[in-house]
């Protein structure tokens, strides 16, 4: 699994990407094609196993069963469908749907499906058979998504009604509508032993119901203002709240009894996260930094702040375990993401700011674009420095490793793009054609093409093998700053001083596609979720859009910063982004929730 790569794919140049998962096994790689087809591949050597057609319309959902062996697949053309990936034959066609089906998930055990549907439905399926053993209904608004229960004894549906619906697997009955908030629901969590349900609301409260009975075992009263997250504990005793009112709060899940109301945040929490061990909580606030607590006594243990100047960049390393921030104070330090710990500086050799730091895939590099006109590599675990990177002849704005990590993009200020080899050190190619100055860089996921932002108010696509100039595209009327591939590659998004983002097919000659118009100045930074279902954009103002972009919306406004969003960074999960900014801060925010 650790050897695969998703640019390695052998796509066709009409395969427009929406939906990619991989087996439970990390064996078989499962696509789904804008032409609702779907293709698996063997992720040893990339060979097409199976092309699945059937849908006739577009997929929402592919889902591995936990043995691997099947898939179940979700569509707008109100059906789903059951393959086995031994043979490729569609087992079954589950119809009867009235509405879009918007998501489908299998059962712990594998022998049932759950689905949701727009029709307000939710509806159980036998796997062997086909059959639909029970269909549920009680919402008054659009189901979007069905859970289970780690057991897999109950599922759980909510929507905008205020309510909760625990629906029995067993009898195939409504068990309970939990009713008692009295505003939106904001997070819903099962505790590991399954015996108990949490739910967070807008309303300044928590709830614990039991998953059993139903009943509301306690009303957690304490927060002044809006609920937004919650989590168990990994032995289920207590339980972490985040609420706007800037604490978050620990609860004992036995007798509803506040243990400690962690306090030090000067703005809005919106997450709370337990330490596997259950020792330690992590918070993420709108104040820009991340605390560390200790479960026992409620005391903080560590506050990730450490930067002198304007945080410009961030990113995560692939492992996810360490994050890497660069700064105007021209140092990038690395801290380690699940305690909340900072390092010293790993950076100490450029002479001016860090305008880019980005973590190699599959190596322990961090690469480094400054404002000294050179560009650096490191150590992630030493903190060495590994290469000096000498070339361009003014300021280098942006860098960006190849998907495969052997080669190095970077932007300057004299218009050039420039890639060189992560081996040696050597620039390989100098791509000319701009304008004038370059402002972001990005690869293909598969790595063949390169595209390159500019304040000529252009973005060009270069063949990173020959170095030429294959497409420019034009349509922005400001400089474009920031400029990104879609996971699939199908799709490129720009942003620009505009105060626009445009989306750019690729395989079209490069038609626009789409232009998203909300901000209220420029767009200065932009990212792809993982799952390529939205973008994220930073804006001068120090606001941050999360837009979707199958419904082609602005999902969240996520206001905070007071300065300049110099970058903006999904998680590997797509549910939190970062962002850095001018204000010297870096924000986390959960994307489900707009918190």
């Amino acid at each position: 699994m650790a050897s695969a790569q998703f640019g390695e794919l052998p796509l066709k140049q009409e395969d427009v990407v929406d939906l990619c998962v991989y087996s439970p096994d990390g064996k078989t790689v499962a696509i789904g094609i804008r032409n609702h087809k779907i293709r698996v591949y063997s992720t040893s050597d990339w060979e097409t196993l199976w092309t699945l057609e059937g849908h006739s319309s577009l997929l929402t959902g592919i889902v591995y069963s936990p043995d691997g062996k099947q898939i179940a697949s979700s569509s707008y053309d109100c059906t789903v469908r059951i393959w086995n990936i031994l043979t490729g034959v569609c087992l079954h066609v589950l119809n009867g749907f009235e509405d879009k089906v918007y998501h489908v998930v299998y059962s712990p055990q594998g022998d049932q499906l759950a689905s949701a549907c727009g029709d307000k439905r939710v509806k159980l399926w036998d796997v062997e058979s086909g059959a639909c053993r029970h269909i549920w209904i009680g919402q008054t608004e659009d189901n979007w998504q069905v859970a289970y229960s780690p057991s897999g004894d109950q599922i759980v549906s909510y929507s905008g009604d205020f309510t909760l619906h625990l629906w029995s697997i067993e009898t195939k009955e409504c068990l309970h509508v939990l009713r008692g908030h009295t505003s939106y629901i904001q997070s819903v969590a099962y505790s590991f032993q399954g015996d108990q349900l949490a739910s967070a609301s807008s309303d300044d409260t928590v709830r614990l119901w039991d998953a059993s009975t139903g009943e509301c075992r306690h009303i957690l009263t304490g927060h002044t203002k809006d609920v937004f997250s919650v989590m168990y504990s990994p032995n289920g005793n207590q339980l972490a709240s985040a609420s706007y009112d800037s604490t978050a709060r620990l609860w004992d899940t036995g007798t509803g009894m506040c243990l400690h109301a962690l306090q030090g945040h000067t703005e809005g929490v919106n997450k709370v996260a337990y330490s596997p061990q259950g020792d330690m909580v992590v918070s993420a606030s709108d104040d820009g930094t991340v605390r560390v607590w200790d479960t026992a006594t409620g005391v903080c243990i560590q506050t990730l702040t450490g930067h002198f100047g304007d945080v410009t960049s961030v990113d995560w390393s692939p492992q996810g375990d360490k994050i890497a921030s660069g700064s105007a104070d021209a140092t990038v330090r690395l801290w380690d993401a699940r305690a909340g710990t900072s390092t010293r500086p790993i950076s100490s050799g450029h002479s001016g700011s860090v305008s880019q730091v980005k973590c190699s895939p599959g190596r322990d590099l961090v690469a480094t674009s400054s404002a000294d006109k050179t560009v650096r590599l490191w150590d992630i675990q030493t903190g060495a420095c590994r290469q000096i990177l000498h070339g361009h002849t003014d300021e280098v704005n942006c860098v960006e490793f190849s998907p495969r990590g052997d080669q190095i993009a970077t932007g300057g200020d004299e218009g050039t793009v420039r890639l060189w080899s992560v081996e040696t050190g050597a620039c390989t190619h100098i791509l000319k054609g701009h304008g004038n100055w370059v402002s972001n860089v990005a690869y293909s996921p598969q790595g063949d093409q390169l595209a390159s932002a500019s304040s000529d108010y252009t973005v060009k696509l270069w063949d990173v093998t020959s170095g030429e100039c294959h497409r420019t595209l034009d349509g922005h009327t400001d400089y474009v700053n920031g400029v990104m591939f879609s996971p699939s590659g199908n799709q490129i998004v720009s942003g620009s001083r505009d105060k626009t983002l445009r989306i750019w097919d690729v395989e079209t000659a490069g038609e626009c596609h789409h232009i998203f118009i909300g901000h209220k100045v420029g767009v200065w930074s932009i990212a792809y979720c993982p799952k390529g279902d939205q973008i994220a954009s930073g804006g001068y103002d120090g606001s941050v859009r999360i837009w979707d972009t199958t419904a082609m919306r602005c999902l969240w406004t996520l206001s905070g910063h007071s300065k300049m969003v110099n970058r903006i960074v999904y998680s590997s999960q797509g549910d939190l982004v970062i962002s850095a900014s001018d204000d010297k801060s870096v924000r986390v925010w959960d994307v489900t929730s707009g918190q």
